[in-house]
């Protein structure tokens, strides 16, 4: 199976990488074995989501932990004008 890298080109998601080099084993059948911090991770992620996975396989709640992750990613920030500063004189 072909796992994306990224959730989309050009965005910054470096903590991404680094739980998809910790857990995409799961997805590959390598027989990771996860740490019991690591597994108590995946599971408060899974509740963050409100993912009703307590009796799913680690693998099956990385698999929806990550394409919420990759969908939460890919939506590009917005950035407006309101949550610019005030110049000095503006200000005073």
């Amino acid at each position: 199976m072909s796992v994306p890298a990224s959730p989309k080109p050009g965005v910054p998601s470096g903590a991404f990488h680094d739980l998809c080099a910790l857990y995409d084993g799961l997805l590959t059948g390598q027989g990771v074995a996860l740490s019991e911090a690591a597994q108590t991770d995946l599971r408060a992620f899974s509740r963050l989501y409100d993912l009703a996975l307590e009796q799913a396989s680690e693998a099956e709640v990385w698999r929806q932990v990550r394409l919420r992750l990759m969908q939460e990613l890919s939506t590009p920030l917005q950035a407006v004008a309101e949550w610019g500063y005030e110049g000095q004189r503006q200000a005073a």
